[in-house]
């Protein structure tokens, strides 16, 4: 038998790259710091060109609790290499000619020995 990512690990790219749309995958470091007197996390951010594809996330993917600005992004494990998504990884995306923020709230892979494909739940600030 073989493992998924042997026999269907190219297919996500192509799919997603014809039917997806341009993302910007915003790696955080993994060294960061909290500045309380600003309030905000400081630390390099790393910006990753990429395609994704937004599609419906239902009550059941989130244990029946979501809210309005919760999307799905799937995307494809090629343009991560062998990075796994952190909650404090965010996309940037545009909607509706607005660029949109949207931060990690989870996340699963579609895997065999290595990753194909990231589904990745975000709120959008």
């Amino acid at each position: 038998m073989s493992l998924v990512d042997v026999v269907f690990g190219s297919l996500p790219k192509p799919l997603i790259d014809q039917w997806g749309i341009d993302i910007v995958y915003l790696k955080a470091s993994e060294h960061q710091n909290y500045d309380p007197v600003s309030g905000t996390v400081l630390g390099i951010v790393s910006e990753i060109p990429a395609r994704a594809l937004i599609v419906e996330l239902t009550p059941k993917e989130r244990e029946g609790f979501y809210q309005q600005r919760v999307v799905k992004f799937m995307l494809p494990a090629v343009y991560l290499g062998s990075y796994y998504p952190q909650s404090t990884d965010s996309i940037r995306y545009a909607e509706a000619g607005v660029s949109r923020t949207a931060k990690i709230v989870d996340q699963e892979q579609y895997r065999g020995d290595n990753p194909i494909m990231h589904a990745l739940i975000a709120r959008v600030s």
